[in-house]
């Protein structure tokens, strides 16, 4: 991987894809703490204190030439708030593990599939990346559903697969490759 800074802008209809800003961290704090947002993630920030330390951290590691994470943030244009957020980590020879979230009262307004192909257009047209994947909880049908919109296929489920804090859930594995991502329409 070359050595990537910064990220661009990403520009969606109704989204800007962007690196995590400090002052963001309030407004990421008042849905990544809702139990909604995180019983189908891994990661999980107890309080606004803990989100407060993690976005000082993710601003931290910008500008790392060794980044292998990238954390960003979905503003929305209209208001300028934060209403979700995606991140990028880079697993080494072009592969890239990408996922997102969006604040639980943004749900079924197709914020996370802009979400989602902000991400790829991140990995694959300015990470060059040769393939992405994401690794969703089973029950979180709402981004299964985005896996397939942004273009990915389902390589597989596993049982009881580790997501932290001793918690293990039975997650479906979505890929898409390079190739793929440039045959999509538009």
């Amino acid at each position: 991987m070359s050595a990537i800074v910064a990220v661009p802008v990403v520009e969606t209809p109704s989204l800007l894809m962007r690196e995590m800003r400090s002052r963001d961290a309030s407004q990421l704090a008042a849905f990544l703490t809702q139990a909604r947002y995180q019983r189908h993630i891994a990661h999980r920030l107890r309080d606004e204190t803990a989100v407060t330390e993690f976005v000082r951290r993710q601003v931290a590691a910008q500008g790392d030439r060794h980044r292998q994470i990238f954390h960003l943030a979905a503003e929305e244009k209209l208001s300028g708030d934060v209403v979700g957020e995606g991140f990028i980590i880079s697993h080494g020879s072009g592969e890239y593990e990408v996922g997102w979230g969006v604040h639980p009262a943004m749900w079924s307004m197709g914020l996370g599939t802009e979400i989602g192909r902000a991400l790829l257009s991140i990995a694959f047209e300015h990470l060059k990346g040769s393939s992405a994947w994401c690794k969703i909880m089973a029950p979180n049908g709402a981004s299964l559903t985005v896996a397939r919109r942004i273009g990915m296929s389902e390589q597989g489920t596993q049982a009881d697969y580790p997501v932290g804090q001793g918690r293990f859930e039975r997650v479906s594995v979505y890929r898409i490759t390079a190739a793929n991502y440039f045959d999509l329409p538009y």
